[in-house]
C-alpha cells in the first residue's frame, strides 16, 4: 500500500485483488458508465456528514460485487452500522445504490430498512477494507506524555481540520499539559480563522496533528489568549491544542470537550462512549448539542426514540451555546460504584438560547445497563424548565 499526498478534498483508495493505492488528489466527476462498464464499489469515511473532507476507496471487484447483487435481503429497522461511512455500488447503467456497512460486515439499505447478508469472507473482505480506510483518514489516538515528545518545544508541525479539511502551519512555543502553539503566519492565521467561520472562539475541533509522517488525534480551540512569540503572524497571543490525557492550565483532569473532540479526531467515539462514565456521559451529550451535532447526540444516546430524537432536533435550532457551570457539584467525579446497574447525573446548565436569552438551567440524567461488565446507556433526559426540553 503506497501513500502519496494527503490533500484537503481527501484522499482517494483504489483497491484490486486484494491490493491498494492511495493517490491523494481531489475526487473528480466522471461521465456516466457505458452498459458495457464492470459495477464498482465505493467507500467513503468522513467525520460526520456535513464534513466537507472525506476519504474515499474504490474496489474494482466485480465479482465482489456481483455476490452482494445476489446476497439474502432481511427485513431490519436498525442495524450496528459505522456512523462515518457510506457504501456506494454503481451498476452498469450507472445507477448509484447507497448503504451502511454494518460492524460485522453486512450491508444495510437504509431507505428500504434491509440488510443484505453477506457471506464470511465478503463480509470480512469489506470490514477490512473499512478499517484500512479509516486509518488513513483519522489520527492516531496517542497519549499526551507520548505525544509531548513528537511536538517539541519549538517544533513546527500541521494541523488539519477533520470538517474542513483546511490545513495550517504551527509552532509549539509553550505549555506542560498540553500544547500552546501559534501560527506561523499571516496567512496559517487566515486559514485557521476560516476553519472558525472567520471569528475567534474558543468552540473545540477535531484536528489531526502532522509530523514528520506521524498522524496524531488532537484537539483545538480558536481564541489568541495569553503570551506571544512570534511577531508579525497575525494572531495575538496563542490557542491550545490537547491530546489524549491532557488537561487545561486551570484542572488537573482532562477538559471533557477536548476530550471528546481527541476521540472523535481518532475515528473512536463509540468506543469512548462504551467505556464511559455516565457523568463523562452526560458532559459529552451537553458539548454536543454546544456543537449542534445531531449525530453525536444519536451516539451518545443511541436508544432515543423519534420523538426525543425530534426534540433534540428543534433544541439544536433555537441555541446559541449551553455550557456546564462550574460549581463543585458538576466538577465532582462520577461516584457510581462499578457494581451498579442505574445512575442519575444531573448538571447545572448556562443556556443561551435566540428566543429566550440566557438561561439557567439544570440537565438530568438517567442511566442504566443490564450488567456492570457492559456500557452505561442513557435511559432518560430531562430539564428543570421545558423552554429547555419539552
Amino acid at each position: 500500500m503506497r501513500l502519496h499526498a494527503w490533500r484537503r478534498i481527501g484522499a482517494t483508495l483504489t483497491a484490486a485483488l486484494g491490493l491498494a493505492c492511495v493517490c491523494g488528489l481531489p475526487a473528480i466527476a466522471k461521465a456516466p458508465p457505458t452498459a458495457s462498464e464492470q459495477p464498482r464499489m465505493e467507500m467513503s469515511v468522513r467525520a460526520s456528514q456535513a464534513a466537507d473532507m472525506f476519504s474515499a476507496l474504490t474496489i474494482d471487484s466485480p465479482a465482489l460485487v456481483a455476490r452482494i447483487a445476489r446476497a439474502e435481503r432481511l427485513p431490519t429497522e436498525r442495524a450496528d452500522c459505522y456512523t462515518d461511512l457510506e457504501v456506494t455500488i454503481r451498476d452498469a447503467q450507472g445507477q448509484n445504490k447507497r448503504y451502511r456497512l454494518e460492524r460485522k460486515g453486512n450491508l444495510w439499505d437504509e431507505a428500504a430498512q434491509q440488510m443484505l447478508r453477506l457471506s464470511p469472507d465478503a463480509s470480512q473482505r469489506l470490514v477490512a477494507y473499512a478499517e484500512t480506510l479509516r486509518r488513513r483518514h483519522y489520527g492516531e489516538l496517542m497519549d499526551w506524555n507520548e505525544a509531548r515528545n513528537v511536538v517539541t518545544r519549538k517544533s513546527l508541525f500541521t494541523i488539519v481540520d477533520l470538517e474542513s479539511g483546511l490545513s495550517f502551519r504551527v509552532q509549539r512555543r509553550a505549555g506542560s499539559d498540553h500544547a500552546d502553539v501559534q501560527p506561523i503566519s499571516r496567512e496559517d492565521s487566515k486559514v485557521m480563522k476560516r476553519i472558525y467561520g472567520g471569528k475567534w472562539s474558543w468552540q473545540r475541533r477535531a484536528i489531526v496533528v502532522s509530523k514528520d509522517g506521524t498522524r496524531i488525534a488532537a484537539s483545538m480551540n480558536g481564541m489568541p489568549h495569553g503570551g506571544d512569540g512570534i511577531p508579525d503572524n497575525g494572531f495575538n497571543g496563542h490557542f491550545c491544542v490537547h491530546f489524549l490525557g491532557s488537561s487545561s492550565h486551570r484542572s488537573d483532569t482532562p477538559d471533557p470537550a477536548h476530550q471528546l473532540m481527541v476521540h472523535k479526531a481518532s475515528g473512536s467515539l463509540r468506543s469512548y462512549f462504551d467505556s464511559a462514565s455516565p457523568q463523562v456521559l452526560a458532559a459529552s451529550f451537553v458539548e454536543a448539542l454546544n456543537q449542534k451535532d445531531g449525530e453525536m447526540l444519536r451516539l451518545i444516546w443511541s436508544d432515543a426514540s423519534a420523538d426525543r430524537i425530534e426534540a433534540m432536533d428543534r433544541l439544536i435550532g433555537r441555541l446559541e451555546s449551553i455550557y456546564v457551570k462550574r460549581t463543585r457539584t458538576a466538577e465532582r467525579d462520577d461516584d457510581v460504584q462499578d457494581d451498579k446497574l442505574s445512575a442519575a447525573v444531573a448538571l447545572p446548565l448556562l443556556v443561551r438560547l435566540q428566543d429566550r436569552g440566557t438561561l439557567h438551567r439544570e440537565l438530568r440524567f438517567e442511566f442504566a445497563r443490564s450488567s456492570p461488565h457492559l456500557p452505561w446507556r442513557i435511559v432518560e433526559v430531562a430539564s428543570d424548565h421545558s423552554s429547555l426540553i419539552p
